[in-house]
């Protein structure tokens, strides 16, 4: 947009990668030919006989930077943060490259950290480097008291692959794939002796592994080596010259299929495993709504049931015993989950004469008549069973729910049950 441009033009999210923060907007169609046509001067839909060079589409595009800034390298973050209406240019260096956890359901993803000023309203700008070419795009900063001047940057290899995943011919966007192991540092020496890992060896220590891996890599391994970058004892791999960064960086901006080679440390040999295809392994708390997962519920009587899902952990209703039960229910890896697809969780018990005396919502619902739950379908599905042959009752049949966590269980007529999927 021009710097004197004063009009704004609606958009539209086209996409949106929650995994790394990134979102595809498209200027709406209704005023897309006005907006191109706009002129640098001015901002304004240039009159009849102007020159066509003059237009905003004709105005050559800026292009993604093809490596990383070096360390100290002169950047500048462009935006129209709070402090003003015009366009804000703040200049800065390159302080270091790294690797940061994102907001939760989010995992790991690569940064950039500047020192040039960045505030609310800076967020989706682009940052250029010394040579003219988009670096990244700015998105947050820390503002923790004990900091000062620490910026974060999307950088351009993270951007040029979201923009991969968008582009291919598949149903919505495309997650990135998950680190299909958990693992612990190999620091410590005695956790080296008890494993029989000599001096020489570097990796990390592998504590559980997802099982579509399991012909590949173990429990107990040391993972040396990833497409043949070494790992060291504290989970880093060199990224350029002497700067570090974690190992999870090789797997997060890698695509969906995309084969990886890992080596091992096993039982006194190193092991080369062969080339796995990488996957999104969806925890059964599902993380982002209309991603992932699209947002459902049903309704008992009296009570609403929704999949309980990574979301309702930031929700100030949510107990404790919640937190930990979605904690610890994303830790097990698909095919080993006791059968269940969904958690389901009674969310609220509407006021009614059929639930008198009942105010124990934000409970996860464990069975229903007795036989254990494993969707929110499946608790549908019961409930037609019970209900199933009765309409011309007089007295109607009773549903029975026990909570997780609960002594006693809720008891409703089956009578009347409402879904959106």
């Amino acid at each position: 947009m021009p710097r004197a441009e004063t009009d704004e033009s609606s958009g539209q999210v086209q996409t949106y990668g929650p995994d790394v923060d990134l979102a595809l907007v498209k200027i709406e169609e209704s005023v897309e030919q006005d907006f191109w046509a706009r002129t640098p001067e001015t901002g304004r839909v240039p009159p009849a006989g102007w020159l066509a060079g003059a237009a905003v589409a004709d105005a050559p595009p800026v292009e993604l930077a093809e490596a990383l800034p070096a360390l100290q390298e002169t950047v500048r973050a462009l935006g129209f943060p709070t402090g003003g209406r015009t366009l804000c240019i703040t200049e800065g260096v390159v302080s270091r490259v790294d690797s940061i956890e994102l907001t939760p359901p989010a995992d790991t993803t690569l940064v950039i950290q500047i020192d040039a000023a960045i505030n609310p309203g800076n967020s989706g700008g682009p940052v250029f480097d010394s040579r003219g070419y988009i670096t990244g795009v700015a998105f947050c900063k820390d503002v923790r008291n004990c900091t000062d001047n620490i910026g974060y940057v999307i950088p351009a290899a993270v951007v040029r692959t979201f923009l991969d995943r968008c582009g291919k011919e598949r149903d919505g966007y495309t997650l990135s794939p998950s680190v299909p192991y958990r693992w612990h540092k190999l620091e410590n020496q005695s956790l080296r002796a008890a494993h029989k890992v000599p001096h020489e060896i570097s990796g990390v220590l592998l504590t559980s592994v997802a099982p579509f891996l399991e012909g590949s890599l173990k429990v107990s391994d040391v993972l040396m080596k990833i497409d043949g970058r070494t790992i060291s004892d504290d989970g880093q791999i060199e990224l350029r010259g002497h700067e570090l960064i974690q190992h999870r960086y090789l797997l997060r901006n890698k695509g969906i299929g995309d084969k990886t080679t890992f080596v091992v440390f096993r039982e006194g040999q190193k092991v080369e495993c062969p080339p796995v295809e990488l996957k999104d392994l969806p925890p059964i708390c599902p993380r982002w709504p209309d991603v992932d997962y699209l947002p459902e519920y049903v309704i008992l009587g009296a009570l609403a049931l929704v999949p309980l899902a990574q979301g309702h952990h930031w929700y100030k209703e949510c107990p404790v015993e919640l937190k930990s039960t979605i904690d610890r229910w994303n830790k097990r890896w698909p095919g080993d989950r006791d059968g269940r697809e969904q958690l389901v969780l009674l969310v609220t018990v509407f006021a009614h004469e059929l639930t008198f005396g009942y105010n124990r919502g934000w409970r996860v619902v464990e069975s229903y008549n007795g036989t254990r739950i494993t969707s929110l379908r499946h608790v549908r599905d019961l409930w037609r069973e019970t209900h199933l042959g009765r309409e011309a009752l007089v007295v109607p049949a009773l549903g029975r729910m026990e909570l997780e966590g609960c002594s006693h269980k809720l008891q409703h007529p089956a009578k009347k049950v409402d879904k959106l999927s």
